[in-house]
């Protein structure tokens, strides 16, 4: 299996005109608008998912990364950003046990916790927040073969 192949702007190696042209006009057919996921996040995500919502759009734009298509995943994702902030506050505060009826018993709050942290790295790989995530994202199409102007000759 090939290596992941880079998004033209990050490309380092040599690489005609051509096809870095081909390759840019690939990676337009994919993009969607943004108009939508630029109103802001959605009327139901806490105060503090909405924050983390709108930074992650705002950081996003200055790369063109995120479209209307990416909503949903975003929002799952701030939306468990505040569970999981939520949840480490209150082990922050209370502890990772309580007493029980026959002694130390697990809080449920590490339970929260971890299945929001397990979301959390789920979308951001979706979403491409980390480089080596970004880097990912764009699928290779194949590129048509030039035809041998001297095989008519054979």
């Amino acid at each position: 299996m090939g290596r992941a192949r880079k998004v033209i702007d990050m490309q380092v190696g040599n690489i005609s005109k051509q096809k870095k042209l081909n390759r840019k006009m690939q990676e337009e057919k994919i993009k969607i608008d943004r108009d939508a996921l630029m109103a802001g996040a959605p009327s139901w995500l806490s105060e503090r998912a909405a924050a983390e919502y709108n930074r992650v759009v705002r950081e996003a734009a200055a790369i063109d990364m995120l479209d209307n298509l990416d909503m949903s995943v975003l929002a799952i994702y701030a939306d468990n950003y505040d569970r999981y902030l939520d949840a480490a506050e209150y082990l922050q505060k209370n502890g990772q046990t309580h007493e029980g009826r026959g002694g130390p018993v697990m809080s449920p709050y590490v339970k929260i916790a971890e299945s929001a942290s397990n979301q959390i790295m789920k979308c951001s790989t979706k979403l491409g927040l980390a480089t080596t995530d970004r880097l990912k994202l764009i699928v290779p199409e194949k590129e048509n073969k030039e035809v041998n102007k001297f095989l008519k000759y054979v």
